[in-house]
């Protein structure tokens, strides 16, 4: 249905409460005589901030900007949520941009926090995840890009891959359709005594060599250059790169974990691998329980009334199943 005439505009809300974006958090830190604290200043002639007065106490203010990065607080309002918004209508409408720039930082510090809140949450969700590993490619790996980083998080009943430091799924696989998790790849090779101990006996190898070639200088420079090439050959060796393997039942997913030995990663993930047993285990008895009321439908039934006590006993039925079938062959016989 069509209305002719203009459009009345929507009410605009007198409470300034509503008006201003959700006042801040102040750290007390940040809360000092002196110089005030401002959400924004570069390029801006009006900012918004907090001080603490010495004779009003801690506060709101608005602020003009000069030159030589001088301040001057025009306006004070109560740190309250009343004062907040009695600050912000007072920046509003002494400058609008202004305004419209320190909101545009507020939305992007609250959409922080929540990031990071969500993250948290999802951390205290999982029994485990591997931040920021490499994807090396695989079969059927989907949106994931060769190269990118990513978390892989191991929840209660999943699987979650993730943007690095994201709460985004981009693939997710129940622990029933796991297949495998593979933890592989090589240790260092050298521990950090074995290590200066190499650098130690190169060096003194080059400093002999030297001497015997170009005397003290090159007793000084032998020491050196087979000192460094004895660190970076043992960097080398004790580089970390190992390999987590993923299979479900149509994909195969390899990460790089460049920060933690295999050995110490696979104690990490053993609360998830034995709750991936446990899923598939699961997922087995079923499939023996179905072959099992399956293979029920061939058989008189007396047999059948004998096979279905025999599953009750087993636990591969419940009492509610059990009763329900039982009556299912009495109806029929």
């Amino acid at each position: 249905m069509s209305h002719d005439g203009p459009q009345e505009a929507p009410p605009v809300s007198d409470d300034p409460l509503q008006s201003a974006p959700a006042m801040p958090t102040v750290p007390q830190a940040d809360l000092y005589p002196g110089t005030p604290n401002l959400l924004l200043s570069s390029g801006l002639r009006h900012s918004l901030g907090w001080q603490d007065h010495r004779k009003t106490g801690p506060s709101f203010v608005v602020v003009r900007l000069g030159r030589f990065d001088k301040i001057k607080v025009t306006e004070r309002f109560p740190l309250t949520e009343h004062g907040w918004a009695d600050a912000w209508q007072a920046l509003s409408g002494l400058d609008a941009t202004a305004a419209a720039e320190i909101a545009a930082k507020l939305a992007r510090k609250e959409a922080g926090r929540r990031a990071t809140a969500a993250l948290v949450a999802l951390d205290s969700e999982s029994l485990s995840w591997l931040r920021h590993v490499t994807f090396s490619g695989g079969s059927g790996g989907g949106p994931l890009v060769k190269g990118r980083a990513y978390d892989v998080r191991f929840l209660g009943d999943r699987i979650m891959v993730c943007p690095a430091r994201s709460t985004d799924a981009i693939v997710e696989m129940s622990y029933r359709d796991v297949e495998a998790v593979e933890v592989s790849g090589a240790s260092p090779g050298k521990s950090p005594g074995e290590l200066l101990v190499l650098i130690l006996v190169l060096g003194l190898l080059g400093a002999l060599l030297g001497l015997v070639l170009f005397g003290l200088v090159g007793f000084l420079l032998g020491a050196l250059v087979f000192g460094m090439a004895g660190a970076v050959a043992g960097a080398a060796s004790g580089k970390i790169e190992t390999v987590v393997r993923l299979r479900g039942p149509d994909a195969e997913f390899y990460f790089l974990h460049a920060e933690k030995r295999p050995d110490v990663l696979r104690i990490e993930l053993s609360k998830p691998l034995m709750a991936i047993k446990n899923a598939r285990a699961a997922r087995e008895g079923d499939s023996d329980e179905s072959a099992e009321l399956a293979e029920l439908e061939t058989r008189s039934v007396p047999d059948q009334l004998s096979k279905l006590a025999s599953l009750l006993q087993q636990g591969l039925i419940t009492r509610d199943e059990f009763e329900h079938l039982k009556a299912k062959l009495i109806a029929r016989s």
